[in-house]
């Protein structure tokens, strides 16, 4: 017996039907830090957004050099980067969304940015 199959939602509201409230994750706006991120020499959502949309900044190079030199270099260290690739951009919508969190997020990077500092050789 074969599954039925699942009714397209509407794009548009039909009248007499609840709307449902977008979720935080999904308001997004054109110009969100995530494109920004992408634009360069490859995602890093997360410390994109929480130093700004300057991409040139120490700790987000630190970290992609990082993500280049060794990450990629093994199975474990592809399997985090391709589940930070799909999950990542979450983190960074909120963060702009939430500005109030990027001191934070800036201090929980910290360590690890002076950990892929001493591992690259920087």
């Amino acid at each position: 017996m074969s599954k039925p199959k699942r009714r397209h939602q509407p794009a548009f509201h039909v009248p007499g039907r609840k709307k449902r409230r977008k979720r935080w994750y999904e308001r997004g706006d054109s110009d969100c830090c995530c494109i920004v991120g992408e634009v360069f020499d490859g995602p890093c959502f997360v410390a994109t957004a929480a130093h700004g949309d300057d991409a040139t900044a120490e700790p987000v190079r630190t970290l992609r050099a990082y993500r280049d030199q060794r990450l990629a270099r093994t199975y474990p260290g592809r399997v985090f980067t391709k589940v930070y690739y799909r999950y990542g951009r979450y983190g960074a919508r909120f963060l702009r969304t939430f500005p109030v969190f990027k001191p934070v997020v800036r201090a929980a990077l910290a360590p690890l940015v002076a950990y892929a500092r001493t591992r690259i050789g920087r």
